[in-house]
């Protein structure tokens, strides 16, 4: 009938000319849905009953079907409906007669074709616009709280082509050139679908697009990890060849230029256009909501970064430190925080310095010369050239370049600005001294009450304070590291059943402690197998030999590795400026507790 519809593209809603009619419990949706999803067509009983229980049909499976079907037309009924032409009975079964725009599922699939009508004419401004109208009947998960076997499989398909339609509409809109608009959205879908490679493309197109392309470089690492440790297998050529174009500086990825507007006879004169305003470019990350502590270290930096005060030359400021202190989370704050004294825009590029590949600083400076306004026809070629075109546009621009997680100073030779109206932020494992910066801070873990205030923030200040010691008990178990916190909070906060002792007590076994701090593609362990790889091989080598001690003299090191004491001083102080070893305190070099863990690993 006309009047009814009936949704299933979230939880299952039923109206009747206008008003809402009551679904029913669970399994009575069940029926329905399958009926609706099938409208027009005679469902058996048995069918039915195999739909909506499969196995575990009860013996008088048919008596709850008939009790069902009764109660959806009663609902039907006493919302004004005709409830005998709505529900039959028919062959032995049951049928739903639905009018064309009776189900959303129909609207969906009739709005999606005109979209695909619309792209095949030429037309891709109103296939977007159509696309949207589709989405937007999306209400949530499709069957939404519904059991049984067909309404599982039916959320499966349905969810399927939603996201068909969605990375239609996506690329349609990119190149529509709203690249800027879809980061937020196309990062959220990639993080739902890490899988799915289509998603990925596009994110790094946008990305790429909108200049930053260390993270558009970064997307496909992590593709290339995820793949490979999930399923065992490399990125697709579609992936693989974007990578290579986005390193390239390919023109052809270049946003697309709005088409001018047909010129006219009867157009006035032209008269002289201004030339345009210098871009302002604006890349800094999101900012964390539960930054905890660094207070003194976030004065510091940014009194550094913004200081003018007899300034001669570019002010570079570096933070250093061992795997997961937190290096990134406090640049970003510090960025966020001053970016009202750079006017003319703030720079962020990833290096990667702790994956297998680094970022290029090529690609880097291209990214950061779209951004700066460069279009992507007078791109230099060379690094060297694109270095110096680079500089050029910086100068005497205030502006602040955030270069996150250096490998070494090589990396950063081509990154430097020259002039002192610019100012550097770098972050890196190693200290970095061969730069010379104007400020250098050595990060470490964080205080005891600092790390119970972490797991308060991410998972709960009502459920930490509840159980003091076993919180106290966590902070230490994860030996103050802000990543590992991090990883024990967000478990908290996705068990909300389990109590704060358990954790704790899961963390207490040295033996499984590494494997209990991982949670969704966030681990400890993964972070410590990067650093340990980039190690050279005396001192990968030395690593399980040194770990027998909680921490260690030169002399004791030079006895468990058998070389002079001269040699062993010098491998632990290498060991420490990799951020493998604590900073000495009177001559003794201690691991953390979860270095030291893996290392005996």
């Amino acid at each position: 009938m006309a009047g009814l519809r009936i949704s299933v593209l979230g939880p299952v809603r039923v109206r009747y000319g206008g008003r809402e009619v009551a679904a029913g419990s669970a399994q009575r949706q069940a029926v329905l849905a399958a009926l609706a999803l099938r409208a027009g067509h005679v469902v058996t009983a048995d069918a039915l009953a195999g739909l909506v229980w499969g196995e575990s049909a009860p013996a008088s499976v048919g008596a709850v079907v008939r009790n069902h079907i009764s109660k959806l037309r009663a609902a039907v009924g006493a919302a004004g409906g005709d409830a005998a032409a709505v529900l039959v009975s028919r062959g032995g079964g049951y049928a739903l007669d639905l009018a064309g725009a009776g189900l959303d599922t129909a609207e969906f699939d009739r709005l999606a074709d005109a979209a695909r009508r619309h792209r095949e004419c030429g037309e891709p401004t109103e296939a977007a616009r159509r696309y949207r109208e589709a989405l937007a009947l999306w209400t949530g998960t499709a069957l939404s709280g519904v059991p049984g076997p067909d309404a599982e499989q039916q959320r499966e398909r349905l969810a399927e082509r939603r996201l068909t339609v969605l990375e239609d509409c996506l690329e349609l809109e990119l190149g529509l050139g709203e690249h800027a608009r879809l980061v937020e959205e196309l990062t959220a879908l990639a993080a739902e679908h890490p899988l799915r490679e289509g998603v990925r493309a596009l994110l790094m197109t946008a990305l790429y697009r909108a200049g930053r392309q260390a993270e558009a470089l970064e997307v496909f690492a992590d593709a290339r990890r995820v793949l490979t440790e999930e399923i065992g297998v490399e990125p697709g050529p579609e992936l693989r060849g974007l990578q290579r174009r986005i390193l390239r500086a390919d023109p052809g990825l270049a946003p697309p230029v709005p088409a001018a507007p047909p010129a006219s006879a009867s157009a006035a004169p032209s008269v002289p256009v201004p030339a345009a305003a210098p871009a302002v470019p604006a890349q800094l990350p999101p900012d964390v909501g539960d930054f905890t502590g660094r207070t003194a270290e976030v004065e510091l930096i940014a009194d550094a970064l913004t200081g003018d005060a007899g300034r001669s030359r570019t002010t570079v400021v570096t933070v250093s430190g061992a795997v997961g202190v937190g290096k990134t989370t406090l640049a970003v704050r510090v960025a966020r925080t001053v970016r009202g004294a750079f006017a003319d825009g703030q720079l962020y590029a990833d290096l990667n310095g702790t994956r297998e590949e680094p970022a290029d600083p090529g690609a880097v400076l291209a990214g950061f010369l779209r951004a700066l306004g460069e279009p992507a026809e007078g791109m230099p070629e060379g690094t060297t050239e694109r270095a110096a075109r680079y500089r050029a546009l910086l100068a005497g621009r205030r502006i602040l370049v955030v270069l996150d997680g250096a490998r070494d100073e090589e990396q950063l030779r081509h990154l430097l600005p020259g002039g002192p109206a610019t100012a550097v932020l770098v972050t890196a494992r190693p200290a970095l001294t061969g730069l010379a910066p104007s400020l250098a801070v050595r990060l470490g873990r964080l205080t005891p009450g600092e790390s119970v205030e972490f797991l308060s923030a991410v998972a709960g200040p009502s459920r930490i304070a509840a159980e003091p010691a076993a919180a106290d008990a966590i902070a230490a178990a994860c030996g103050q590291l802000p990543l590992a916190l991090r990883v024990a909070a967000t478990k908290l906060a996705a068990r909300p059943a389990w109590s704060v002792a358990a954790l704790a007590d899961r963390l207490r076994d040295d033996h499984r402690r590494l494997g209990e701090l991982r949670v969704g593609g966030l681990a400890v362990e993964t972070e410590l197998r990067r650093s340990h790889r980039l190690l050279p091989a005396d001192l990968a080598a030395a690593l399980p030999r040194l770990a027998a001690r909680p921490a260690c003299s030169a002399p004791e090191a030079a006895a468990a590795l058998g070389v002079p004491e001269s040699a062993a001083g010098v491998v632990l102080e290498r060991l420490a400026a990799a951020g493998m070893l604590d900073a000495p305190v009177r001559g003794r070099y201690a691991f953390h507790d979860l270095v030291r863990l893996f290392a005996l690993r």
